[in-house]
């Protein structure tokens, strides 16, 4: 993924809610549920407004105890899951 491209959560058909250190999403267009644990969420939240990976990357290497290789690893990861469930869009 381009580290300059802004992507953010599609604003359709995408249910979500957070509840203390995690968030629910449940696709309504798939009937597809998931619960992302601390770090997700934390992700996620971003993800709304829109970020770039690099952001991303940021915001967990802020937040955790964890270096660059780990950060960027768990950002790909993430943004896999999302992809494959065409949860992201252009932000822009």
């Amino acid at each position: 993924m381009d580290d300059e491209r802004r992507i953010r959560l599609r604003d359709k058909d995408l249910a979500w809610r957070a509840l203390e250190n995690e968030v629910v999403v449940l696709d309504l267009r798939t009937s597809m549920y998931l619960s992302v644990n601390q770090t997700g969420a934390l992700l996620w939240t971003r993800l709304v407004n829109g970020a770039t990976e690099e952001e991303l990357v940021s915001v967990l290497l802020d937040a955790f105890d964890v270096g660059q290789e780990r950060a960027h690893a768990d950002v790909a990861g993430f943004l896999a899951i999302c992809t494959d469930r065409n949860w992201l869009e252009p932000a822009g």
